[in-house]
């Protein structure tokens, strides 16, 4: 499978909602970015599987803790059916930065878009 234009430009909004979910505490948008047996994982964290818990994780954050995240070079590549993601990570809050790392992602074409099957986030 080849990823069109389209489909990059996809992905790439894909993770702007996402941060922008998350940065809110905006639970069932940020799970939205996810299919439904999305798992997302971080370095040294048991997993979080399943649309409820990816909700839960988020409501049980504080919103608009004024963390943000930013990602930044993109590489997506075609990955049989779906594609894989590989983009830096950095979290700060106002001018200080809270973490660096990268993102490892596995996605797949939904009918409403492209969503998350796996999202490994790996901290510095």
């Amino acid at each position: 499978m080849s990823l069109s234009t389209e489909d990059r430009l996809a992905i790439t909004e894909l993770v702007a909602v996402y941060n922008q979910a998350i940065d809110a505490g905006r639970g069932e948008a940020w799970a939205d970015t996810f299919t439904a047996t999305g798992v997302f994982e971080v370095t040294g964290r048991n997993p979080v599987e399943g649309r409820a818990a990816l909700i839960a994780m988020v409501e049980a954050q504080a919103a608009d803790s004024g963390i943000r995240h930013w990602t930044t070079n993109f590489v997506i590549d075609p990955a049989g059916d779906g594609a894989t993601l590989r983009c830096d990570l950095t979290l700060l809050r106002g001018a200080e930065i809270l973490l660096t790392g990268r993102y490892e992602d596995e996605l797949a074409r939904q009918d409403d878009g492209w969503k998350f099957t796996r999202r490994r986030c790996l901290p510095d």
